[in-house]
């Protein structure tokens, strides 16, 4: 069965962008955490969104398969090509393909890819569609690159519910000093 991987961005503060939405603080250089991000863009099948940060994104990505950053041309082409499965209530437009909208009933849709054949799927979303995955139990594995950065104020990490995790993996960038956790679901302790 596939997971569900919620891989963010956020300040060693909390916070997942500045007071009005500001990320220039992911904007750093650091080949390595480049290269860990194309590795998980190559190791999934498909890549959630919130309605925001798709626009916000498709914005981005299409124009910087052109970078002259061999490593930002990688990832504009990986994700370029990955489904995108975009959380609205309404209908939006879905220049920014192959993509469709989700979320008229979450749990049910999320369910039937899960259990599609194929590589894992990805969580990159804004603060209502993590907090539309975790209210339903939707998200399986847990990937937070923390940012040698404080904001003191902005658009924190959503509440994700009472979770007990445990540490899997911890990478550190040097170069940039970012810190990629990973976290499983700790697997619940049998009552005597």
């Amino acid at each position: 069965m596939r997971k569900v991987i919620l891989s963010v961005m956020t300040t060693l503060d909390g916070f997942t962008a500045g007071p009005n939405g500001e990320l220039e603080w992911i904007d750093v250089a650091d080949d390595e955490l480049d290269s860990g991000i194309a590795e998980l863009l190559a190791g999934i099948d498909g890549v959630f969104f919130g309605r925001v940060a798709y626009e916000l994104l498709a914005q981005h990505w299409p124009a910087a398969e052109n970078s002259n950053r061999e490593i930002e041309a990688q990832q504009a082409r990986l994700m370029n090509s990955l489904p995108k499965y975009v959380l609205s209530r309404s209908s939006l437009t879905t220049d920014w393909g192959p993509a469709r909208r989700v979320g008229d009933d979450l749990p049910r849709e999320v369910a039937q890819m899960k259990e599609q054949p194929g590589k894992d799927l990805a969580l990159f979303a804004g603060a209502t569609a993590i907090s539309a995955f975790a209210s339903h139990d939707l998200i399986d594995e847990y990937r937070l690159m923390v940012f040698p950065v404080l904001l003191d104020k902005g658009m924190p990490l959503p509440p994700l519910g009472r979770r007990n995790l445990r540490l899997v993996e911890s990478t550190k960038f040097p170069q940039s000093g970012v810190v990629l956790l990973r976290y499983l679901p700790r697997a619940e302790e049998p009552t005597a």
